[in-house]
């Protein structure tokens, strides 16, 4: 490669001085062009050590999940106690659960620097995504102890845009290597996991976005917004296929109903309201109207056609999925004897099997419910702050329920159904 350096004098050099001058220059020159190649080659050198290295943080961390894994599955007696993960690494235990409680805390995660507004499960029961008011996606393997991958803030496939801050996530159940999420800047996120690349940035709401989900068997995708609305979109395509406009005030959530009732979709709104809509031409199959506050959860099981939604007034409803008739409203102001006058409900979810539901609660717990007596399974508690979201699990090993929570104390906690407690499979 060559490098041309040109020098300009104001003045003419005397003819005596020409010879050696013009030779100091061609040195420099040559000194210069050495050095211009020496410095690229540097650079080439530092981009390949760079590329190196992150193939082998990914081995690395591959590595150290699959020894987790064997070491796991070495031991004839499942383990009941876990610690806290903290910035350092450093873990510390947790109280040993009593006898007969039904979950025990496995650990206390604290891998944010903001509250965590979302947490959702990954296919294996492996990982979780966790989405924070830090502007970030945290991956954090739950075997191996450890944040796998951080997606944003910043991203550069889109000019080093930064991302405001989030509020859910959820993993595409069609495509298994998207991550979608949602921000505070209007925007929706689409992210290849496993790779780190985003995939596309979505415009299309005027205000914040607050929820999100995947259909089970298109490649459809909905968001909910302070908007007052719900798009449809097309998400490997990037297109807005509908926009679902009845909603009198912000909408917090939305969820798609699984194959039996694929082509609709429930929202939860500030004003008050479930609406169930037909996707296909926006129509309103039902309204439901049953909360005094905000609806802020929502979540659909399929085993039962039940839809439950959470509440500011404290209370959940479920909703028969075949006549919308409300089926069962559970207060949690009063849970075994104590009363909570201001507990508010955020996000709710089903387990798997849709035999359990746990509602992610403004006094710092997470109630669990047994919906085949809609009984208080459990009440888990520890977080110093509003806990907002709530996902289910299969411990990859025991097969035991597994629920971890976000909160705005801005911790997760990773609970495990205790092993006197039948399991589900």
């Amino acid at each position: 490669m060559n490098f041309n350096f040109n020098v300009v004098v104001d003045d003419p050099v005397d003819s005596a001085l020409h010879q050696p001058f013009s030779g100091l220059l061609v040195a420099t020159q040559a000194a210069l062009s050495r050095i211009a190649t020496e410095q690229n080659k540097f650079k080439t050198r530092h981009d390949d050590v760079c590329r190196d290295n992150e193939v082998l943080r990914q081995e690395n961390a591959e590595l150290k999940a699959e020894v987790a894994r064997l070491t796991a599955r070495q031991k004839t007696v499942p383990p009941t106690t876990g610690g806290t993960m903290t910035g350092t690494g450093r873990t510390v235990d947790p109280p040993a659960a009593e006898e007969n409680e039904p979950f025990e805390l496995e650990r206390t995660i604290k891998i944010h620097d903001a509250p965590v507004h979302s947490v959702t499960m990954g296919p294996n029961s492996d990982m979780v995504a966790t989405a924070s008011w830090d502007a970030s996606i945290k991956l954090y393997n739950l075997v191996a102890e450890e944040v796998v991958r951080t997606l944003g803030p910043y991203s550069e496939d889109i000019g080093n845009h930064k991302m405001g801050g989030l509020y859910a996530a959820a993993f595409a159940k069609k495509d298994p290597d998207i991550l979608g999420c949602t921000s505070c800047d209007k925007c929706v996120y689409l992210w290849n996991y496993n790779s780190g690349e985003l995939l596309k940035k979505l415009t299309g709401h005027q205000d914040e976005v607050n929820g999100i989900d995947f259909h089970s068997s298109q490649q459809v995708m909905c968001t909910a917004s302070d908007d007052c609305k719900v798009i449809i979109w097309d998400y490997q395509e990037g297109l807005t296929l509908r926009t679902l406009n009845e909603h009198k005030k912000a909408v917090y959530g939305a969820t798609f109903l699984g194959q039996e009732c694929q082509y609709y979709v429930a929202t939860c709104c500030f004003d008050n309201m479930t609406r169930i809509f037909d996707m296909r031409d926006k129509t309103v199959v039902a309204t439901l109207g049953q909360h005094q506050d905000d609806v802020i959860g929502i979540d659909y099981a399929t085993s039962k056609m039940c839809l439950a939604t959470g509440s500011d007034d404290g209370l959940i409803c479920l909703w028969d999925a075949r006549t919308w008739k409300l089926q069962r409203q559970i207060s949690t102001k009063h849970t075994q004897g104590t009363e909570d006058a201001k507990n508010e409900v955020k996000r709710v979810a089903f387990s798997p099997d849709g035999n359990c539901l746990a509602a992610a609660c403004s006094s710092g717990r997470v109630l669990v419910y047994d919906m085949n007596n809609y009984d208080l399974k459990a009440d888990l508690g520890g977080h110093q702050d509003c806990v907002f979201d709530v996902t289910w699990g299969a411990c990859p090993t025991t097969k035991a329920r597994i629920l971890v929570s976000a909160s705005h104390d801005h911790t997760c906690k990773y609970w495990r159904e205790c092993s006197h407690t039948p399991v589900w499979h």
